[in-house]
Formats: structure tokens, sequence, C-alpha cells
């Protein structure tokens, strides 16, 4: 999977320009050229427009977490995240039903988790606190909407 922060080394891969170590991602250079190579199966998504979020995606699953009680406009990251959603992107591909309090998918659930915990401390040097979902309807994505005074 090629995640936007690829595009970068890949860029200068592509002009010969030696990549630097400070920048995350990596060249799919590689795999434009049809070059047999190891490649990662997951991606890690930020999501700091609407909401403060972390997400993993990999070719079957997406597992999404957030702070709602922190405004994205001040700050793009939280310590403490609740549960979002669970996708299983093979048979829904659309992201109607969200599977995330389902018990039969409670270990796709925690490897996934462990897997953004573990990426967060990599990248960002912080242990974040996912706290489970407590409620959320299954085949609805959540929406929040702000008080509006009439």
């Amino acid at each position: 999977m090629v995640s936007l922060i690829d595009f970068a080394p890949t860029l200068l891969d592509a002009a010969g320009i030696t990549v630097p170590n400070e920048l995350s991602g990596q060249s799919f250079l590689p795999l434009v050229n049809n070059k047999d190579t190891e490649w990662k199966n997951e991606v890690f998504i930020q999501i700091s427009e609407s909401q403060v979020g972390r997400a993993i995606r990999t070719k079957r699953w997406k597992y999404s977490v957030s702070n709602l009680s922190i405004d994205p406009v001040e700050h793009d990251k939280a310590s403490i995240y609740q549960e979002e959603f669970l996708y299983y992107l093979e048979a829904d591909p659309y992201e109607l039903t969200n599977l995330i309090e389902l018990k039969s998918h409670s270990k796709v659930k925690e490897h996934l988790r462990e897997s953004l915990v573990d990426y967060i401390l990599k990248v960002e040097g912080e242990t974040l606190v996912i706290q489970s979902v407590t409620e959320m309807e299954s085949g609805q994505r959540k929406v929040l909407f702000k008080e509006i005074d009439y």
C-alpha cells in the first residue's frame, strides 16, 4: 500500500537524488518499475481537519480512533482516543457496516489497535490510550452535529 508520505521520497528517487533519512515514507519507484520488492501492507492516517483522529488501513480492514473533545484547529493530536469504526473493506467497500462493537471481530480490532499504537509511538514518540467504544449503531457512520442556536 502506498501512502501520501511516500510521494516525496519517490520523486527524489526518480530524480536521482538521495532520499534523506529524516523523511518519513519510502520510494515506491521499485513498484512502478515492476521490480520484485518487499512492501508494506498497511498505511497510517492522521485526521486533523474536521476532528483529531488516527487510523490504520490494510487491504482488508480500516480501523479508526478519534478524540472529538479536541478542537482540530488548535491541536493536531491527542493522548487519549475513542474507537470510532472498523470496516471489512473486501465485503463492505463503501464502509456502511461498522463492526467495531462485534465480539467476532475483537482479535482483528486488537491487532490493528496495537499496530496503530506502535506506529504512533515510533513516529510521534507518544504512547496513546485508546478507549473501547461505548455505543455506536451498526451500519451507521457516527455523525455529530454541533448545537445550532436558532
